[in-house]
C-alpha cells in the first residue's frame, strides 16, 4: 500500500511488514527468532545475513531527507533456509570472515579545538603516538581517534 504514516513515522509498506513479522535486521530479537523456530543466537543469525546466507524478503526507505534502502528480514526465511542447507554451507555461512586485525606503531597530531560551540577555533595541535587497528588509532595516553578524520595527520613509524 502507497504513502506514509506520519503517525508511526513510516511508509505503509513498512507497517505491513511489521504486521507480517519482517523487521530490519536491527529490530530483530531473540524472541522473534525463537518464535520462528531458530535454536541459534541472535548473534548468528546477525552473521548469516552479513554472509548473505539470510537473504532479505522484502525493502523500504527510511524517513527523514535520505530515503535509504532498509532491508526487512523473514525469521521464518532464516529457519528454513537452515534446514534446507547442508552442514557444510552452514559451517562456511557461520564462519568469522574478520582475521584478526592487522596492528601498526604510528605517530602524528591532532587538532585541538576551543571556543564555542557556534565559533570553534583552533588551540593548538596534540602530537600522539599509538596502535592503528583498522580505522581506529588507539593513543598510547589513552583514548581513540579515528584513522580517517579530517583534522588529523599521522604516519606508520
Amino acid at each position: 500500500m502507497a504513502g506514509y504514516s506520519y503517525e508511526h513515522g513510516m511508509s505503509n509498506g513498512a507497517l505491513d511488514a511489521y504486521e507480517n513479522g519482517n523487521k530490519p535486521l536491527s529490530k530483530i530479537t531473540a524472541q522473534d527468532l525463537k518464535w520462528a523456530g531458530w535454536k541459534g543466537t541472535k548473534s548468528d543469525a546477525v552473521r548469516l545475513a552479513k554472509s548473505g546466507f539470510w537473504q532479505p524478503c522484502e525493502w523500504h526507505h527510511s524517513g527523514g531527507t535520505w530515503y535509504n534502502r532498509v532491508d526487512f528480514y523473514d525469521p521464518v526465511d532464516l529457519v528454513d533456509a537452515w534446514e534446507n542447507a547442508d552442514n557444510a554451507e552452514c559451517l562456511n555461512a557461520l564462519k568469522k570472515e574478520e582475521a584478526a586485525p592487522e596492528e601498526k606503531r604510528v605517530r602524528g597530531e591532532y587538532t585541538i579545538w576551543g571556543g564555542t560551540r557556534r565559533r570553534p577555533r583552533v588551540v593548538g595541535y596534540e602530537a600522539f603516538t599509538g596502535t592503528l587497528k583498522k580505522n581506529w588509532i588507539h593513543l598510547d595516553g589513552g583514548g581513540k581517534k579515528k584513522a580517517g578524520g579530517n583534522h588529523i595527520e599521522w604516519e606508520v613509524i
